[in-house]
This record gives structure tokens, C-alpha cells and sequence, in this order.
């Protein structure tokens, strides 16, 4: 993590504000420590009963088909662990909505197949989470968005394409194997892009959306017509110049941040050998 200055409230007598040397955080309990995150121990509940569900549809899958299953219980999976990383270490909102659409998926899944035991579990799990999600006292989630964080659209597309399996396997049919195919390529597409190896920007806005497109006419209707939207939806959001700066910011991230003289500590002037005007001494 890069190494700035961050200021502090004002000097009592000088009126100047003071300068506190900020080494980064050194690791998510640091985070937790000086008051940035503060989790829930809750936090982890959505992912448990999302994974409550992906174990309920591997004993009995009802109405859904082998690969549908593969498709829906891995979409969950990703969902939820993503969601949690983002709620745990952030408080990020988008997190929070990803595992409210999660859990709320689990309660349509929940129609198709039988009533047992897990069924039971699982429904009840993802209830309390929903309650947990939605409270008004969770501290852990932003009120507002980080203003060092991604733009909303690069999010958003991202998380598309990490849930791609999700939406392909809720078709009403089982998927084939053309279905898997596209299925499997939305999340490795989101990782190319954001970790941002070449390639990964014109895999986001061409290579997904063409291979959904080329595949559509050998699915089936229901899958066909889901696939030709998740490619319109991120082909058209990939356009944006947001998820182009997300991918390759204007500006590079460094190790010092300037700041007016007038700002620094007296001992940093010196031994920079300038005044509190920046000229030279």
C-alpha cells in the first residue's frame, strides 16, 4: 500500500492543520483496528446459507437439470464469496446488494425443488441473512460510495459477467454444453479484466459479448435469449469511458502525494532544504 501523509484536525495554537505520517494498512485486522471496516459477526451468515443451498441442490436438484445445477451452484458460490470479501474487508454496498440478490435467488430456487429437511435449513438461513442485510444498524456497510473505489459501471459489468452461470442455469430447461461454455467464460472474463492483464478491456467489450452472441442459435430459446442480453447488457455497459479508467486509470498510483509547503512538519522542510514557500534555503 502506498505511503501518504493524511491530515488531522487542526493545531490548537497555530491553527495549522497537523500532519500525521500514514504507512498503509498492513492487513485486514489493521483495517478492522483503526475503524475503517468494522464487520458483523453476521457477516458470513449470507454465505453460509447460500451455501446451505448449493448443498440442498447437490442431495436433490428438483426440476433443475445436472449442468443447470453445476451452473446455478457455482454462480451462487461466486456470488457469495465475492459478496463477502467485499462486506467484510470494504462495507462495500454493491457487496451488500450482491448477497441480497443472491439470497433472494435462493428463495426462487427454493419453488423448484422438494421440501425436506435442508429445504428447511437452508430457507431459514437465508431468511436471517435477508434480516441482517436490510437492518437499519448493520455498521459495517458505507452510507456513501468510496471516492477511491471503481466507478459504479465497471462494478456493475464486472459483477455481470461473475454471474453469468447464475442466470443461464435459472433457465426453465436444462443447459447444454454450448451453455456451460459461455457460462464458464463470464467469470474468467471478469478476472481477466480486473486484474487487468492485456487483453482484459477488449475481452470485456468485444470477446465476451461475441462468443455469447456466435453460441445463442445452437441454445435452446430460454438460454438463447438470455445469453443475446448478457451480451447486449455488457457490451453496451463495456462502452462506457468508466470501465476504460477502471482498467486504465488517468492517473498512476505512487508512493508520496504532493502537498503545500505551507503543510508539511518543520523537520521535512529542513531536510528537504526549502521554507514553508517551497523556496530553496
Amino acid at each position: 500500500m502506498p505511503t501518504c501523509a493524511l491530515s488531522s484536525p487542526p493545531n490548537e495554537t497555530t491553527g495549522q492543520p497537523q500532519l500525521e505520517r500514514f504507512q498503509g494498512w498492513g492487513s485486514i485486522s489493521d483495517l478492522w483496528e483503526h475503524g475503517r471496516v468494522k464487520p458483523s459477526v453476521l457477516a458470513g451468515l449470507p454465505f453460509v446459507a447460500i451455501l446451505a443451498w448449493v448443498i440442498a441442490l447437490m442431495v436433490d436438484p428438483g426440476i433443475y437439470g445436472s449442468i443447470s445445477m453445476a451452473l446455478i451452484g457455482s454462480g451462487l458460490l461466486i456470488g457469495a464469496t465475492v459478496g463477502t470479501v467485499g462486506l467484510v474487508t470494504m462495507g462495500a454496498r454493491w457487496a451488500r446488494w450482491t448477497l441480497v440478490a443472491g439470497v433472494a435467488t435462493t428463495f426462487a430456487i427454493a419453488i423448484g425443488r422438494p421440501v425436506d429437511g435442508l429445504w428447511i435449513v437452508a430457507i431459514s438461513l437465508g431468511m436471517m441473512s435477508l434480516v441482517y442485510l436490510l437492518s437499519p444498524g448493520r455498521g459495517a456497510i458505507r452510507k456513501l460510495p468510496s471516492a477511491s473505489g471503481p466507478p459504479p459501471r465497471a462494478v456493475l459489468v464486472t459483477m455481470l459477467c461473475l454471474l453469468a452461470p447464475l442466470g443461464l442455469g435459472l433457465a426453465p430447461i436444462d443447459a447444454n454444453g454450448w451453455v456451460a461454455v459461455v457460462a464458464i467464460a463470464g467469470p474468467l472474463t471478469a478476472l481477466w479484466y480486473t486484474r487487468v492483464v492485456a487483453g482484459g478491456l477488449f475481452a470485456m467489450r468485444y470477446g465476451f459479448p461475441a462468443l455469447a452472441l456466435a453460441l445463442a442459435p445452437l441454445m435452446g430459446v430460454a438460454h438463447a435469449t438470455l445469453s443475446v442480453a448478457l451480451a447486449v447488457a455488457i457490451g453496451v455497459l463495456a462502452r462506457s469511458a468508466d470501465v476504460a479508467v477502471a482498467f486504465r486509470p488517468l492517473v498512476k498510483g505512487g508512493t508520496a502525494y504532493p502537498i503545500p509547503p505551507e503543510l508539511a512538519p518543520k523537520e521535512i522542510l529542513e531536510e528537504a532544504g526549502i521554507d514553508d514557500k517551497g523556496r530553496r534555503l
